[in-house]
């Protein structure tokens, strides 16, 4: 009897949903790189977000069961980018916090998912909804997901467009200067098994 019921505790553990949280960390990277057209073409600004949180439920014998919800704060956004003099870097990222994402009136950026369809063991496609700016629009993210102890590593990216969020791609030195209206999202973050 006794081991009938380990074997099904054992099945039962198998097929369960657990909870984790998804927080920043000194190995997590949240990033967006926004690319340059004209005399900066092959340039890019690499938008990095400090402050985020989330919560991924999933079960590793039924991914597709798996829910994800997550949430950027805006005015955690920095940049980098070593390519530009540090005036010139405060610049465009008081332009992408105050003109492009107006963190002040619109504080959060959100993604939750609606369907995640596994590719292969790890590799699984998340659809689901994104909130930028209180625009809301479906988005693909391709995500793989490795189990490490008791926490999850999550690597992913998602084509995005400034002209679905009612965004226009800037421009500078009369038009000389552009970006392109496709930007990247990419991330590694780690989910800690909820307690």
């Amino acid at each position: 009897m006794r081991t009938l019921v380990l074997i099904l505790s054992g099945a039962l553990m198998a097929g369960q949903t657990i909870e984790y949280n998804i927080r920043p960390s000194s190995d997590s990277t949240f990033a967006l790189d926004v690319y340059k057209t004209g005399l900066w073409n092959g340039r890019k600004h690499v938008f990095f977000f400090e402050r985020y949180g989330g919560n991924f439920q999933y079960d590793g014998e039924r991914p597709e069961n798996a829910r994800v919800t997550f949430i950027v704060e805006a005015a955690g956004i920095t940049c980098r980018d070593t390519w530009l003099k540090p005036d010139d870097r405060k610049k465009v990222l008081d332009y992408a916090l105050n003109d492009m994402l107006a963190a002040q009136k619109y504080p959060q950026l959100t993604f939750t998912s609606n369907r995640i369809t596994p590719k292969s063991k790890n590799h699984f496609e998340a659809e689901g909804n994104l909130t930028v700016r209180e625009i809301t629009k479906p988005v693909t993210v391709d995500i793989i997901v490795a189990p490490a102890g008791e926490r999850l590593s999550i690597t992913g990216s998602a084509l995005l467009r400034m002209k679905d969020y009612g965004l226009k791609p800037p421009s500078a030195a009369l038009g000389m200067i552009g970006t392109k209206d496709e930007m990247l999202v990419h991330f590694t973050v780690w989910a800690a098994r909820h307690n």
